[in-house]
């Protein structure tokens, strides 16, 4: 069941790629971790690699965080990395992109080649951590990232880490062996998975650099920080089309829960829920349709009203089913803990003012 609907085109084979495969799995890949099988399965189905068009890839992102939001998270991962690699080009500090390209591009856009990705950290104030040092023939990096998702089941990863010195001005996306690549990095120290409350599923561990060495031919771009940041600013100030997807999925539960009852009042819950969902929704894809921070305080607005909906609708699960919710391993469980992650995942100082100001 589907009471919120697509809020564009719908996609009949992603669904039932999703329904057969991804679906059945989500408890499993919640608690022991996203299966290579899962990964594989979307990139034979065509739907891990070259994106879709913009509202077709909104409605997959929204079907996958519907039926498992692990597979999701290493699914959306991908995404960042390839569309960098895509559009890179070389310059001057980025003089072997042709050969980068080649070892990665095909790969990744086939979905042969997973990837994960670390950039979340530079976001934040405070001293830059990892610092990128311009040396003969590329970089070195060291410092620590503390997590990366994806990492036991991608092939390469990306990772930006901020200039150093003449080039403080600047962030490197370079590409390096993952977990799954039996290629040794020097220098870069793997560490335990971390224990989450949320997403554990995801393969997710720390990283420390001690003076690795990227060569140029592994440096995808070397870009304009403030640029950068302000691209990623809007980026993260509209709504995840992922907290629509769990919002989705809980009520699908949900409306599966109050049909087998004949229970009015959970439908009418269900109904009141689903309408809220299409109203946010249309009017924070409607607005991240247009590349401007002109409506940034509407666009976190309805950023934070999405992920306020799913924390309701996640809620409204574990009151339906009762004391069975409780019990450790349900998908109740896993959608709470789920939208609960959805409240921290790409949160800026801004996106977490404006979620916060939903308390007050």
């Amino acid at each position: 069941m589907d009471p919120v609907g697509s809020n564009g085109p719908e996609l009949p084979d992603a669904a039932r790629v999703i329904a057969d495969f991804i679906a059945p799995r989500a408890l499993e890949s919640d608690a022991t971790g996203v299966a290579r099988a899962s990964i594989d399965a979307l990139a034979a189905a065509g739907l891990l690699g070259i994106p879709l068009a913009p509202h077709a890839q909104r409605e997959l992102g929204e079907l996958l965080s519907a039926a498992d939001a692990s597979t999701w998270f290493c699914w959306v991962q991908h995404q960042t990395p390839l569309k960098t690699l895509a559009n890179a080009e070389a310059t001057p500090a980025a003089p072997a992109v042709a050969a980068l390209k080649a070892r990665w591009l095909a790969g990744m856009e086939s979905g042969e080649y997973l990837a994960a990705v670390a950039f979340a950290h530079v976001r934040r104030p405070g001293a830059p951590n990892p610092l990128a040092t311009r040396v003969a023939g590329g970089w070195r990096f060291t410092g620590t990232l503390d997590w990366v998702t994806s990492w036991d089941i991608a092939d390469v990863v990306m990772i930006m880490a901020r200039g150093d010195g003449a080039d403080a001005g600047t962030l490197v996306s370079a590409f390096l062996p993952a977990g799954r690549s039996s290629e040794a990095v020097d220098g870069l120290h793997v560490g335990e998975p971390l224990r989450l409350l949320a997403m554990s599923g995801t393969h997710t561990r720390p990283l420390c650099l001690s003076d690795v060495f990227i060569p140029d031919e592994s440096v995808a771009a070397v870009h304009d920080a403030p640029a950068w940041l302000e691209a990623d600013a809007l980026k993260t100030s509209d709504a995840n089309p992922a907290a629509f997807g769990v919002t989705r999925g809980a009520l699908g539960e949900l409306a599966g829960i109050a049909d087998e009852r004949q229970d009015r009042t959970l439908a009418d819950v269900v109904e009141s829920l689903a309408a809220q969902c299409r109203e946010i929704r249309g009017r924070a894809y409607a607005l991240a349709d247009v590349a401007s921070l002109a409506n940034r305080e509407d666009r976190l607005d309805l950023r934070a009203a999405s992920l306020e909906l799913a924390i309701r609708a996640s809620t409204a699960v574990v009151i339906a089913r009762a004391g069975a919710a409780i019990i450790a391993g349900t998908s109740a469980e896993r959608r709470v803990r789920e939208s609960v992650f959805l409240q921290v995942q790409a949160q800026t100082a801004e996106s977490r003012r404006a979620a916060l100001a939903r308390y007050l």
